[in-house]
């Protein structure tokens, strides 16, 4: 769905706020809100429609399952505000050695660091860090724990640029033959040698402080039908 695609448009972005205090809408609210003309309404409507994001029913027009994803991070996706981004660290360790890879690109480009990137909307915190390993290394590993948490932010000319939520796990691995990919060089290091490399300083503050630690994180599940909210449960 290519979602930023469909809010271009300022008149779609509107559209889409709309759902955000309503999970219905007639075609006579839209026009009201966006106090346009009935056929610019009906044209941003079936663009949305083209491109997934809202549907039709009866009188009503409602979000798509997949644009309900995008509710929590809309001011995110139209640019009104930002907001730190969840990112996984994995610790890969083989014996007294870490894998390590060395960015190709920014920001921390040329910078060796941990293993890591997003996690995805289906994923446990132990299918983000094997994902990540498999598709970046190519070896299978066997996760062992969340062992931190650390926000991160980096300022540069005077703002704050970058800010990201670390979770950092840790996976072990008797492998020692890696596959590089376009994601940068990787390379074994022993743990106690880390802080000679030009690292990341946070990776090389979680290694030195965090690698061997255990911390209790917990994963929540609910379920939802038609806007209630129906069970809760954490999850093992």
């Amino acid at each position: 769905m290519r979602f930023s695609g469909g809010l271009v448009k300022k008149e779609r972005e509107q559209i889409f706020k709309l759902f955000l205090q309503n999970d219905r809408l007639k075609f006579n609210e839209i026009e009201k809100a966006l106090c346009i003309r009935s056929n610019m309404v009906s044209y941003h409507l079936e663009k949305m429609q083209e491109e997934g994001l809202v549907e039709k029913k009866g009188f009503y027009y409602f979000l798509t399952k997949k644009a309900e994803r995008y509710l929590p991070i809309i001011p995110h996706v139209i640019g009104k505000e930002l907001s730190p981004l969840p990112v996984v660290l994995v610790a890969l360790v083989n014996n007294d050695k870490v894998l390590l890879i060395k960015r190709k690109i920014r920001p921390y480009k040329d910078y060796w660091s941990l293993i890591g990137g997003k996690m995805l909307l289906k994923e446990s915190f132990e299918d983000a860090s094997a994902r990540l390993i498999k598709q970046k290394t190519s070896i299978d590993a066997e996760f062992e724990s969340i062992n931190s948490v650390l926000h991160e932010r980096v300022q540069g000319d005077e703002i704050i640029k970058h800010s990201f939520i670390l979770f950092f796990t840790k996976m072990r691995t008797k492998q020692k033959n890696f596959k590089e990919s376009e994601y940068g060089k990787l390379k074994w290091f022993k743990v106690d040698r880390v802080d000679k490399e030009k690292i990341i300083p946070s990776d090389l503050w979680l290694i030195k402080n965090k690698i061997n630690s255990e911390t209790d994180v917990k994963s929540a599940f609910m379920n939802e039908n038609k806007g209630e909210l129906t069970s809760f449960n954490i999850e093992a």
